[in-house]
């Protein structure tokens, strides 16, 4: 990354949401776009994404393209060229050639076209053909045209390879580009001079056309799938459909970069490249608008108060089953809960007194074993391996999941991870990971220097966490990846969904990391992060630090609400509402994706963990004196809190 991605961050400034969205296009001055949806319908809007006119084309339009001057070059799934006017009105209806797309020049006086040939058409307004370009092997996936009409670029292909033609106003060829690999998007400069083309392997090219020579090379990866260009700063964007948008600088040096929260349609960069829009496929089309002097290489969220809930939004806490525990203030409780080859979720119990026990989804006990004199440490269940291992203050205890004792060993362990293929790893007192074939076969000590001090399940593999490194652990007990931090890490943990690892360290930072350790979404915060949980269906993120705000930053939306309940928060964890907060005061709190607070219920009893289960708007939260199952219920209708 260049250094000036220190000084660039982006802020989006506004959106809207288009149902339906199959198409879009936005004018060369960024004053105005154009959508196309499923219902046939056509819509303009301004750049603030006020919409101006709307109508139905009675046209199943595969081409839209949008001039300066607000008129509309569409082709339909016939072939036709159609031309809308500024209003909307269909100025014309046409077929000299048989269309596939066509583009229109910013001044709305100059048409060009790739018919089925294939060939290029070069028109006026009336559609009346100026030239032809006729020596194709075969049809351009893009086309790009200048300001005024000055010069057309297109993909092509000869006996030299794949590369980039240009024809000039008065349909002569210029020097092609040639041997670059097949292009799968132009932009062109507003005086035609400079195109930038994105081959398919993800290689970028800045090209003058007039002098025949290359400005700037770069290649970003083969997962881009459109490229823009800023006319008056030399800048450009680049995009892939994933969502990743990679701002470069007039040397082809990434600036800045983000991963947007939905797949992209499109994006397009101002001229002065000081601002972005794009489209998703979800329909959502916005703006984010570039903020110099601030530190981030991000979209920064507006930090906004929430909307007031609805009166028809009503919320609340219920209890589902209720299991009253020995209780202990030395010993703490123990719980995992997993998903039995039967399907039936089930919950793994240690009171804190003498009891292990196991408990179905109803919370009716399957089986109990007595665990006298000695106090639980850790557990973890595999039912691929039909086994239960449980680390004690003695040893280590393994268990067959219809609770027939297997094998018991010596030991002082703290933590324990059980593989599908019953291999285990065993984390011992001076931070040491050791893995285990079986029970009865230590193969070897992982080779980490630092002390590990906790692990993560990430799908098959295991995360280790050492004060300033993560360490990606496969099934055999190899390292597959490694990242190391400047700060400490202060929490780390799998999203409730299972679908991401999230981060956060002693400086503020906040990452989403994908489970292949890609980072997909970093924010800088101020101060310690001590929680994170990340609801995907809401795209939002839900941060704790050491005040007692909870912080929600809305991804789709842009914004950042602070929420403020009853203590300090101690537990989190997704909800199908947004997320819910267990407080070192023992209040649980309901808020949502708009940082709304639906619900609060306090606990009569020392909230120690809280883990979501697959009953529907529930969780299991496990106490020092009850393990409970609470449904956090949220209708329009009048709700009673949990009894």
């Amino acid at each position: 990354m260049s250094d000036k991605n220190d000084l660039i961050s982006f802020q989006k400034a506004w959106q809207i949401q288009v149902t339906g969205l199959r198409l879009v296009e936005f004018t060369s001055d960024h004053n105005s776009f154009a959508v196309y949806d499923k219902d046939s319908e056509l819509r303009l809007f301004n750049h603030s994404g006020q919409e101006l006119w709307h109508r139905k084309t009675g046209y199943d339009l595969v081409s839209i393209s949008l001039s300066d001057t607000l008129e509309v070059l569409a082709v339909d799934s016939d072939k036709h060229s159609v031309l809308f006017g500024q209003e909307g009105e269909t100025l014309w209806r046409k077929r000299p050639f048989p269309a596939v797309f066509g583009r229109i020049s910013a001044s709305g006086e100059v048409f060009s076209f790739v018919t089925t040939d294939p060939a290029i058409f070069g028109t006026d307004r009336s559609l009346r053909v100026k030239w032809a370009y006729r020596n194709l092997m075969k049809r351009p996936s893009d086309l790009a045209i200048s300001g005024a009409g000055e010069c057309v670029v297109f993909p092509c292909s000869d006996d030299r390879g794949e590369g980039l033609g240009a024809i000039n106003h008065a349909g002569r060829p210029l020097d092609a580009f040639m041997g670059l690999d097949r292009i799968v998007s132009l932009s062109l400069a507003a005086d035609g001079n400079v195109a930038l083309a994105l081959s398919a392997r993800g290689h970028i090219f800045c090209m003058n056309l007039l002098r025949g020579s290359g400005i700037w090379k770069g290649a970003f990866g083969s997962d881009l799938i459109g490229v823009s260009y800023a006319s008056k700063s030399g800048e450009s964007l680049a995009f892939s459909a994933a969502g990743q948008l990679v701002k470069l600088d007039n040397n082809g040096l990434p600036v800045w970069e983000h991963l947007m929260p939905d797949r992209l349609l499109k994006a397009s960069i101002t001229d002065d490249g000081s601002a972005i829009f794009y489209a998703t496929e979800r329909g959502e089309i916005g703006m984010l608008g570039q903020k110099t002097g601030q530190v981030g290489n991000c979209v920064v969220f507006k930090e906004t108060a929430a909307r007031p809930v609805s009166a028809t939004h009503k919320s609340s806490f219920m209890k589902v089953w209720n299991i009253d525990l020995v209780g202990s203030d030395e010993q703490q409780s123990r719980l995992y809960l997993w998903k039995g080859q039967d399907g039936v979720e089930y919950c793994l119990v240690w009171d804190g007194g003498e009891q292990l026990f196991c408990i179905n989804d109803l919370g009716e006990e399957v089986w109990n074993n007595r665990l006298s004199g000695t106090r639980v440490i850790d557990i973890a269940v595999s039912s691929e391996a039909d086994m239960a291992v449980v680390v004690t203050s003695s040893g280590v205890i393994g268990f067959d999941l219809s609770g027939s004792e297997n094998f018991k060993f010596f030991g002082q362990f703290k933590r324990v991870h059980l593989f599908p293929d019953a291999a285990m790893i065993l984390l011992d007192s001076l931070g040491k990971c050791k893995f285990y074939l079986s029970s009865d076969h230590f193969s070897h000590q992982i080779d980490i220097e630092e002390r590990i001090t906790s692990f993560s399940v990430v799908g098959a593999r295991l995360l280790l966490r050492s004060d300033k490194a993560l360490y990606l652990l496969n099934s055999e007990g190899k390292i597959e990846k490694q990242i190391s931090f400047e700060n400490s890490i202060s929490c780390c943990n799998l999203s409730s969904n299972g679908e991401f690892v999230l981060l956060g360290d002693s400086s503020g930072r906040v990452i989403i990391y994908s489970l292949e350790l890609e980072v997909v979404f970093s924010y800088q915060l101020a101060g310690m992060i001590t929680l994170v949980e990340y609801n995907r269906e809401f795209e939002t993120l839900f941060v704790a630090g050491e005040d007692e705000d909870v912080v929600v930053l809305n991804r789709r939306g842009g914004e950042m609400f602070k929420v403020s309940l009853t203590g300090r928060p101690a537990l989190m964890t997704s909800h199908e509402a947004g997320v819910l907060v267990g407080t070192d005061l023992d209040q649980l709190g309901l808020i949502s994706s708009e940082g709304q607070i639906l619900a609060r219920y306090t606990s009569p009893h020392k909230l120690k963990k809280m883990l979501p289960c697959h009953r529907k708007m529930s969780m299991i939260v496990l106490a020092d004196e009850a393990l409970t199952c609470i449904a956090a219920v949220v209708s329009t209708g009048t709700g009673k809190g949990a009894e």
